[in-house]
């Protein structure tokens, strides 16, 4: 039987990281089956959902104290079997914007999916600078999903609207 468990560490960013991580996990028997890791304001932080055995598990519960010794803020929590998580009938919805940057972009859009019961599945945000103006970029990224007694189309047209009241570039992407 396997168990699966999400790790969560962040430290300042410095080369190694992940192979720290990533051999912590495997010396005490434990399978890396999805991650996350980026650099975010000179920190590099990292999602990592590994299985392992149930007494596998216990000894990384133990030894976390060795992350944080080298520096890694760490969260262990468990989690559901991703086959089994994921197993609920939804419709895909792709989006993808980029405006000038100004708050409430990320609350505004996120607030009509939430009225809508839709899952975010993931976002990623990323501010960056115009090539010639040098003006803050806002990159936004959704993957989420649509319950099946749910209109895709209704939440699409919610959703232009919203881009046209804040001035927002938005796009669908096909699945």
């Amino acid at each position: 039987m396997k168990v699966y468990m999400i790790l969560l560490s962040v430290g300042k960013d410095r080369p190694g990281i992940v192979d720290s991580v990533s051999t912590f996990l495997f010396e005490r028997g434990a399978n890396i089956e999805d991650s996350r890791m980026a650099v975010m304001g000179g920190c590099f932080s990292i999602m990592t959902l590994f299985s392992s055995a149930p007494k596998d598990a216990e000894c990384i519960r133990r030894d976390l104290n060795t992350l944080e010794k080298m520096g890694l803020a760490t969260l262990l929590r468990d989690a559901d079997d991703p086959a089994v998580a994921n197993a609920r009938a939804a419709l895909p919805l792709s989006i993808d914007i980029r405006a000038m940057d100004h708050p409430g972009i990320v609350r505004q859009v996120v607030h009509l999916l939430h009225h809508h019961q839709v899952n975010i599945l993931s976002l990623n945000t990323q501010v960056t600078r115009a090539p010639l103006s040098g003006a803050d970029l806002f990159d936004l990224n959704i993957e989420a999903a649509v319950p099946p007694e749910k209109r895709v189309a209704r939440i699409k047209e919610e959703l232009t609207q919203l881009a046209f009241d804040m001035d927002l570039d938005l796009n669908f992407k096909k699945q």
